[in-house]
């Protein structure tokens, strides 16, 4: 683990953000290729796929660290496979653009914006409903383009940003095979359990103290995915605005659990989002370095 490959992969990735590369293409065409031939329907085969996808080349990237080990080009090879890991840079752009257009009053390009980054999002309606869902979506890839990455990097070195990332990968691909898909929904669960909370916490740390702790204590079991409510709930009461609750979406209303407080998500609670997550990242690496001080 080095915090110096941290803080260049991610100004790598805050000047020069990619958007489609190869790694992450021939991954998913790896993870399509087991789903394919894998995939009998039962569970185990889902397991054995998994172990594929993600375990057999996490480790080879990991023998190729350690054969570098720590030389020049084994802190350029961790480098590289953070800047590949990482992706919050492009979810921050997002974001930053559908601020933009809310405040110019643009609520159709707005939504666009929502629409084309997150297709899976509510179809809201109004200002207020675009600027929730976003900073829902901000906080989320918070947790899986950033803090989940560098968790993981920081206890197990490239093998767990490996781990994490191809994990996710997964998971969002075989979310739909009830049998073959379960063990990596689980997977992906267990591997956000402790980041989560530790994600939670740091949000607390740099934001509103008071507000995120009662929102997490208070709100989040309220919420369908048990780490997506501590997420949200700590990331609303640390930003002190309200997610979740009742959001105008085309043809009717979306009824969900209030998180945080009963200040309306806005323009400058995006940004607002953006920042928290910067913060806590922020925050982690300053404890890193500390750590690594108090062991020379």
């Amino acid at each position: 683990m080095s915090v110096a490959a941290v803080l260049a992969a991610l100004f790598w990735s805050h000047w020069q953000p990619y958007r489609s590369t190869t790694p992450e293409k021939l991954a998913g065409q790896w993870h399509a290729w087991l789903l394919e031939n894998f995939n009998a329907g039962r569970s185990s085969q889902g397991v054995l796929a998994w172990g594929a996808g993600v375990l057999l080349p996490a480790l080879a990237l990991a023998c190729v660290s350690g054969a570098l080990g720590h030389s020049i080009l084994g802190w350029a090879y961790g480098v590289l496979v953070l800047y590949f890991c990482l992706g919050f840079r492009e979810a921050s752009f997002h974001a930053a653009s559908i601020a933009r257009a809310l405040r110019d009053g643009d609520l159709p390009r707005a939504r666009h914006k929502l629409e084309s980054w997150r297709p899976g999002a509510a179809p809201v309606e109004d200002a207020n409903a675009v600027a929730c869902i976003t900073v829902e979506e901000i906080l989320k890839a918070s947790l899986s383009t950033l803090l989940g990455i560098l968790f993981w990097y920081f206890l197990f070195g490239v093998a767990g940003a490996v781990v994490y990332r191809l994990a996710l990968l997964c998971r969002d691909l075989w979310h739909g095979e009830a049998e073959f898909g379960r063990f990596a929904l689980r997977a992906a669960h267990f591997l956000d359990w402790l980041p989560v909370r530790v994600a939670a916490f740091s949000f607390a740390i740099v934001g509103n103290f008071q507000d995120a702790l009662e929102s997490w204590r208070g709100q989040a079991q309220a919420w369908g995915d048990e780490n997506q409510g501590i997420l949200l709930a700590a990331g609303a009461g640390a930003l002190g605005v309200r997610l979740g609750g009742r959001l105008a979406v085309m043809g009717g209303e979306l009824l969900r659990p209030t998180l945080g407080t009963e200040e309306p998500a806005g323009p400058e609670s995006i940004e607002g989002g953006v920042a928290l997550a910067l913060r806590a990242a922020m925050l982690w690496l300053a404890l890193a370095t500390l750590l690594w001080l108090g062991g020379l």
